[in-house]
């Protein structure tokens, strides 16, 4: 959270358009969101600045969604990442709930869909600060 009490969110996409079409289905003046276009520039932007959501593409070039997320994972276990991918598949989603995603969408989702899951990663995150147990479904 931010120093003004916005949540921040980082969207992790190797494709702009997306990046931006999913800060557009969550701009609100309660959030601070920033945009990553690769795995590696989300892990410097989450030294230096400790989101609250992030939502990760699962199929990047380089370092892959689902390394960003062990990644971040082993860092903070704290950390609420939404993973997405325009390629769902049953080894994948189980592989990103393993490793401890707070949940999945298949791409094309709609806008609605992004802002649900999103407002329950921050309810989950506000209940782990309470000492509960995080998501129940």
């Amino acid at each position: 959270m931010t120093e003004s009490g916005k949540k921040t969110i980082l969207v992790v996409d190797d494709e702009v358009t997306v990046c931006k079409s999913i800060r557009k289905a969550l701009i609100c003046e309660a959030y601070d969101i920033d945009i990553a276009v690769s795995g590696e520039e989300a892990l410097q932007m989450e030294e230096e600045k400790k989101y609250d959501v992030m939502i990760v593409d699962l199929m990047m070039p380089g370092l892959s969604g689902l390394d960003l997320l062990k990644s971040l994972k082993t860092k903070r276990p704290a950390a609420q990442v939404i993973m997405v991918t325009g390629y769902p598949t049953m080894k994948n989603t189980l592989q990103a709930m393993q490793i401890g995603a707070f949940d999945y969408l298949p791409k094309p989702f709609l806008p609605v869909d992004i802002r649900n899951v999103v407002a329950r990663a921050l309810a989950a995150l506000g209940k782990e600060g309470e000492g509960g147990s995080g998501p129940a479904g």
